[in-house]
């Protein structure tokens, strides 16, 4: 597959166009097809030799060219006379948080920057207190960032490890000597990021499924190959490592290399104190007696636990849980009734109201809610008073239109207002009052402190106007680490206000994190997993908002949004 060279092509040229060009439209047409075609699970050279590009969502005459060009060289001459008009590694400088392609431009031109190293050897020097936007951040900020991003370097978002898990699995798959095979590792437990692939496969001939996966076409570089293991490399210099492992100590293995490491040291601890011995090769009484092995279920029950989804597996207490019988039932994708925060061309997004209603609608949802941003938020296309009233007139028509037809489907009319400076709403009460739900959410003065970012949060939640609290600290993976807030008078207000928290699946956001979404769940909070779509290929981020409420223990009935339309309707009106 091509995408992922396409993708980071494309990407680049987002990147680079920022620096140099004054339409700012150009970058986020590019870097949107770029997320699009990043994300597709079809070949995108198959759409290619069909004359189907333009079928892609963001995808017009313009980009289709440049993608034509890609799949034939495998280069983009446009980018590459970018690169040799300003030399610079920008997607490097671009993970640290605050740094922007303009700023790689202009401390390029001043300062004659080129890498990180370059970056943090200017800022060590005392190169950076004056220039504009990074000055007043401080030497030791400033070096804390770049480590960040350094540390950061090698791990993508989910979404993209799950893509390429896809892929190596599907080469795994085809390797005729392979009985069976799993990911492990942090890709099983759902984490947001990933750092690399764990693979493990049970087979009839070792050497030879080693031997055939080095050599697939997804791997681009091998470090290590043995009998039993192989390390390599795949698109842009990911690791992916690959076990064989012995069907009696298949359920050993998949636990060790499933992880956490915090949770396999506590069960190893269990397991001492009742005289056995746990590791990747199974449970033993003693040197040659193995006790379990074969299946994680016979290692948890022989230990004298339930056994522990991999979601859950992180030391926070579920293994206590786990011997008390009082696990949570965890919420799964099957339970989503409905998708309550999503945007169409009316703001900022791609697609019609119907398209995201008829995509919703092969789904098997009962509801969603139109949330288009409304005020004065100009980044945004917000909707104005006039258009509002435009907007719910079409989603009437349209809620006529199923009913007419018999179709048990709803499209709720919500909106998203920008929390202000004060903590009020950027839009009229009497206006807002009209709306189905109501999300409010912060768009603006991130680099406010942490007393006044929850006095914004907490006075927004004042307003009986407002349904859900949308993405909560605003933060962007791998790119920002939100605004900081008061977590434990978060929750205290949206308790008293019964005001719903988010866990907005979208790749780049899965905020609330799981760690606050856990912490919200403890205190009794409701939340709703939302998918902040802007097109409808989009919809399908549910089931990364639905991993994450599962690493926060959440059952069903702490997401608003497994309620069924009736019962939605009477948790807003109450």
């Amino acid at each position: 597959m091509k995408n992922s060279l396409v993708a980071q092509i494309l990407e680049q040229l987002a990147d680079y166009s920022e620096m140099e060009d004054d339409q700012p439209y150009r970058a986020r047409a590019y870097r949107r097809a770029a997320q699009t075609i990043e994300a597709m699970k079809e070949d995108i050279y198959d759409l290619w030799k069909e004359h189907k590009l333009q079928d892609l969502p963001g995808v017009g005459e313009n980009i289709e060219k440049k993608i034509d060009e890609i799949l034939r060289t495998g280069k983009l001459e446009t980018l590459e006379k970018m690169k040799s008009r300003t030399p610079v590694d920008v997607a490097s400088l671009t993970r640290i948080e605050g740094i922007g392609p303009k700023t790689v431009k202009e401390l390029n031109r001043q300062l004659g920057i080129h890498n990180v190293e370059e970056f943090e050897a200017a800022v060590k020097e005392g190169k950076m207190s004056n220039f504009r936007g990074l000055g007043a951040r401080g030497k030791d900020q400033l070096l804390e960032r770049i480590q960040r991003a350094k540390a950061l370097s090698n791990r993508v978002l989910l979404v993209k490890a799950l893509l390429l898990s896809d892929r190596v699995l599907d080469l795994v798959s085809k390797i005729p000597s392979v009985k069976r095979y799993a990911a492990a590792g942090s890709l099983r437990r759902m984490k947001e990021t990933i750092g690399d692939l764990d693979i493990l496969i049970e087979s009839d001939d070792p050497t030879d499924s080693i031997d055939s996966f080095t050599k697939g076409d997804e791997v681009r570089e091998v470090n290590q190959k043995g009998d039993l293991k192989a390390s390599v490399k795949i698109d842009n210099n990911f690791q992916v490592d690959v076990r064989v492992v012995p069907s009696k100590s298949w359920g050993a293995a998949l636990l060790y290399f499933t992880g956490s490491k915090p949770h396999n040291i506590e069960l190893r601890t269990v397991a001492i104190r009742k005289g056995l011995r746990l590791n990747e090769y199974g449970l033993f009484k003693s040197e040659d007696q193995m006790v379990a092995g074969e299946t994680e279920e016979s290692i948890y029950a022989a230990l004298g636990l339930d056994f522990i989804e991999p979601e859950l597996r992180e030391n926070r207490g579920e293994i206590e849980a786990a011997a008390a019988h009082a696990l949570p039932k965890l919420v799964s994708l099957n339970d989503v009734k409905g998708d309550l925060q999503m945007h169409t061309e009316w703001s900022d997004g791609h697609d019609t109201i119907e398209t995201m209603a008829e995509a919703s609608k092969k789904m098997g949802y009962e509801y969603i809610a139109i949330t288009d941003h409304i005020g004065s938020l100009k980044v945004a296309n917000a909707l104005d008073e006039e258009r509002i009233t435009e907007q719910r007139k079409v989603i009437d028509r349209l809620n006529k239109k199923y009913e007419g037809e018999g179709v048990r489907f709803r499209i709720l009319h919500g909106a998203e207002v920008n929390i202000k400076a004060d903590g009020k709403l950027d839009m009229k009460d009497q206006v807002l009052k009209e709306f189905d739900i109501v999300l409010a959410s912060i768009h603006s003065g991130f680099k406010d402190d942490i007393q006044k970012i929850t006095m914004r949060i907490t006075n927004s939640m004042e307003n009986e106007n407002v349904d859900i609290l949308a993405h909560p600290t605003g933060r962007l993976l791998l790119e920002r680490t939100g605004y900081p807030i008061d977590l434990s008078t978060v929750l205290d207000k949206a308790l008293a206000t019964e005001t719903v928290l988010e866990i907005d699946g979208h790749p780049n956001r899965l905020d609330l994190s799981d760690e606050n979404a856990f912490t919200a769940v403890r205190a009794g909070c409701m939340l709703s997993v939302d998918t902040d779509s802007h097109d409808s290929s989009e919809l399908e981020y549910m089931k990364l908002g639905i991993s994450q409420a599962r690493r926060a223990w959440a059952e069903r009935r702490s997401i608003l949004n497994t309620m069924s339309y009736k019962e939605l309707m009477r948790y807003l009106q109450s």
